[in-house]
């Protein structure tokens, strides 16, 4: 079994007139905070300190090291970095020379920025976001494959492989994701399912969905302290009960759902749907071929047929997919594969702390999969993780950020007023349109 990182359940808006109000927001006081860290490949916004001395080992944006409203934070942070015992000339020095850095850098453009800011806010529930504001958290963003490329060399020893970092610690959290190619580009037309384009698009929200769910996971009081997880204890140690029990029952219900729809006819499904995807591949025609079509489209009408008459609507979202039976087969190996993460990284001698692990990755990646296959979907396959998630460990998070704001959150769906001529896309400045890629 293994992960699906190409395929969403809707393509993220771009551009500032198809985002919803508050996401917009959050994506441009993302970028203004400074924390929005971006490598490109040829681009990159941010310069690297090292102190081998005191064994410091950072990253600071430009706008950290330019804007008016960041300058004091910044020389504070330096500050408390030497214990105040740096001279003011010593501060000046340091600017000066992460300044000469980002100077030979080729600068990552505004509006590329902005569009990666927006594809990453929409990556959680807004809730998550603005908790990711109120602690400072840095977030990074490569173009590469894993997050090595942006890290120190002590880091980038013990995770520069992975392709996002596990937002656990608890302490001094940072966002690091990698988008496997340019989300911009054109889509590969030789292998779409990876490296630029869409697949790139979908990589960085999957992975920063993943992410954000591990930074959502940590349950903080009143006023703002982190406290522990929902889903397991703060060493990672000994999993909740109400997480172990709702994953174990997760894998059964999700075991037992595809078993039924394979009974119900979609495994004659199946194996029409392979035959002709191997006759497609190798450009074969003929009766032979349309009768297999023939047999998919009765077998896809009693699938769909069922599905209604059970409730399972979900089943309906794949109704227009080329092979709808094997994107379902997929998604249930890419749910299982979710609820019971196999890396070498998640294993432990200790199975109650495999376990552990094991809680903490699948509550995480409720938001993932949501992203991926849609609500219904992952409402209906991972159920019970799915209701503690957005039952509990959003509005604890609502809970804890209207008692240290003195806020009242409500969720906002808003979109901004479109006129008749931005409706038809004419005179309009949109230069890009993410095509998306549904293949196997």
């Amino acid at each position: 079994m293994t992960s699906i990182y190409h395929i969403l359940d809707r393509v993220p808006a771009i551009y500032k007139q198809d985002m919803e109000i508050e996401y917009e927001h959050l994506a441009m006081q993302l970028i203004k905070s400074g924390k929005l860290r971006i490598d490109t490949d040829d681009c990159c916004n941010f310069a690297r300190f090292t102190e081998p001395a005191l064994n410091i080992s950072l990253m600071v944006s430009q706008e950290e090291l330019t804007s008016p409203h960041l300058i004091p934070e910044t020389t504070k942070l330096f500050q408390n970095l030497y214990r105040n015992s740096a001279s003011d000339q010593k501060i000046k020095s340091i600017f000066d020379n992460l300044k000469k850095q980002i100077q030979k850098l080729q600068p990552v453009k505004k509006e590329v920025t902005e569009m990666l800011a927006r594809i990453f806010v929409q990556s959680a529930h807004p809730i998550v976001i603005r908790w990711l504001l109120l602690n400072k958290t840095e977030v990074f963003l490569t173009y590469s494959h894993n997050i090595g490329d942006m890290m120190d060399m002590v880091s980038w020893q013990r995770v520069g492989g992975n392709s996002g970092m596990q937002s656990t610690n608890g302490k001094d959290v940072a966002i690091f994701v990698s988008c496997g190619g340019n989300p911009f580009a054109e889509n590969n037309k030789d292998h779409p399912t990876y490296g630029n384009g869409f697949a790139a698009a979908a990589r960085l929200q999957i992975i920063a969905a993943q992410e954000l769910g591990h930074f959502a996971d940590i349950k903080r009081d009143d006023k703002g302290r982190q406290i522990t997880r929902h889903s397991a204890n703060f060493s990672g140690t000994k999993a909740t009960d109400k997480v172990r029990i709702a994953r174990k029952n997760d894998i059964i219900h999700c075991h037992n759902l595809l078993s039924k729809l394979l009974k119900a006819g979609m495994k004659k499904q199946l194996d029409y749907e392979t035959k002709l995807k191997f006759y497609n591949a190798n450009k074969v025609s003929g009766l032979k071929v349309y009768a297999i079509k023939f047999m998919i489209f009765i077998y896809k009408f009693r699938l769909l047929n069922y599905s209604s008459r059970n409730n399972l609507i979900f089943v309906r979202k794949f109704k227009t997919d080329e092979y709808m039976a094997l994107m379902i087969d997929a998604m249930f190996k890419d749910m299982q594969a979710n609820l019971s993460p196999a890396a070498d990284v998640y294993k432990n001698k200790n199975p109650e702390i495999e376990e552990a692990i094991a809680c903490i990755e699948a509550l995480a990646r409720v938001p993932q999969q949501t992203v991926k296959w849609g609500y219904l979907t992952t409402k209906e396959t991972m159920h019970d993780l799915y209701k503690i998630y957005y039952n509990e460990v959003i509005p604890s998070l609502i809970t804890s950020y209207n008692a240290i704001t003195g806020e009242n959150y409500q969720r906002d769906f808003k979109k901004p007023k479109s006129n008749f001529f931005s409706k038809i896309n004419i005179f309009s400045n949109k230069k890009l349109v993410l095509k998306p890629v549904r293949e196997l």
